[in-house]
């Protein structure tokens, strides 16, 4: 996958799962000795990601705003790219500063009434529980749904949607548990009752497949499994989402009546990297970048479990992040550290997340130095 003075990489035909993963491997340095598993917090860049935020700057030293055209042809390509990823018509995609401002713009555009509800899990990221407030205020009733266990997280889901559940909104994947939930499943429910789905898709997109057949808003900054820095978020709204909703913010880029939620300027710098991004990441190939994850995954949960060490994720259930019930999870980040092996403690857990260009040397290293480290505590 090395690309030739960081142009665009040819496809080329390859025998086997180990010759992508060879081509892979070169394009990918992380410090030297250290083995880096957090992709679930921000994902390594590929070379031709520095060529590609340079290449905006170099265009506005020639050209200044003449160079317009050639930063909307960047953001036009990433926009076809992430369409084609997730299998819906471009113009339902917009570009967003994170996945925040896109569940917050669709929680304040909704016009509630007397007695609607909308369905969160009380451990959800902040962004999926907090965006919630001013439907609150407004007389709308949050349910908090609190899961029994990691297990039954879709189950307890479902149970708590009503008629008169307006909106639900979940992560795709949970942070802290590594969950992944069925999109369909639940889309499938909440058109049962006339409730739109709202999902934060950060840690899925990229990392697992996507269909968002039922989904109706849809975000995932860019910047964990997409591999493409902070500062850009994919946002997607639906047919259904835009009769029903009032976008919140006006600007120049959607005076009314118009629909999109697409107000202001993106972020066009990032757009470059967007795109030479999944341009790369499509030549790779998206089939072979999913089962590699969810092989990865795995492989971490069954190693883990062969050493007699809790896995909180489980097996069938996984997507990318790997949550480990540890005594002390801050304390065995830093022992690892210590190891040269990178990982996340978050909510009292230590958290693995390893990403396609992940070896099984990997998996391993880490697999040791973690029996090593509990084995000291």
């Amino acid at each position: 996958m090395r690309r030739s003075g960081l142009a665009t990489p040819r496809r080329v035909e390859r025998d086997g799962a180990d010759d992508v993963f060879a081509e892979v491997e070169k394009d990918f340095a992380v410090r030297d000795g250290w083995v880096y598993l957090q992709s679930a917090g921000a994902g390594l860049a590929f070379p031709g990601a520095a060529d590609a935020a340079g290449r905006y700057f170099r265009d506005v030293a020639a050209l200044g705003c003449d160079a317009q055209q050639r930063w909307r042809a960047e953001a036009d390509g990433a926009k076809e790219r992430s369409a084609r990823l997730l299998s819906v018509p471009a113009d339902e995609v917009g570009f967003f500063r994170n996945t925040s401002e896109v569940i917050n713009l669709a929680a304040n555009s909704v016009v509630w009434s007397p007695g609607d509800e909308v369905v969160v899990f009380a451990d959800d990221y902040p962004c999926n529980v907090l965006a919630w407030t001013s439907a609150e205020q407004r007389g709308a009733t949050i349910v908090r749904v609190r899961p029994r266990d990691p297990a039954t997280r879709e189950d307890d889901l479902l149970d708590a949607i009503t008629p008169r559940t307006r909106v639900v909104c979940v992560s795709h994947v949970h942070p802290w548990t590594g969950v992944a939930l069925d999109l369909t499943r639940i889309g499938a429910a909440c058109r049962d009752v006339d409730a739109l789905l709202f999902v934060d898709g950060i840690q899925a997109l990229g990392a697992i497949p996507v269909d968002l057949t039922l989904v109706d808003v849809y975000g995932a900054g860019v910047f964990k499994w997409l591999l493409s820095g902070f500062g850009t978020a994919i946002g997607v709204f639906r047919e259904r989402a835009r009769e029903a909703l009032t976008p919140i913010f006006r600007s120049y880029g959607n005076p009314a009546p118009s629909a999109s939620f697409s107000y202001a300027a993106p972020n066009f710098p990032g757009l470059y990297v967007l795109n030479a991004t999944l341009d790369y990441l499509e030549q790779v190939g998206w089939p072979w970048i999913h089962a590699r994850v969810r092989d990865l995954a795995g492989s971490v949960i069954s190693g883990l479990e062969s050493r007699g060490i809790p896995v909180v994720t489980p097996m069938e259930l996984r997507a990318g992040i790997v949550a480990i019930e540890t005594p002390d999870s801050a304390r065995v980040a830093d022992a690892l550290r210590e190891r040269r092996v990178s990982v996340s403690d978050r909510a009292g857990r230590t958290l693995v997340s390893p990403h396609f260009y992940n070896s099984t040397r990997d998996i391993d290293r880490f697999i040791d130095a973690l029996d090593d480290v509990l084995a000291t505590m």
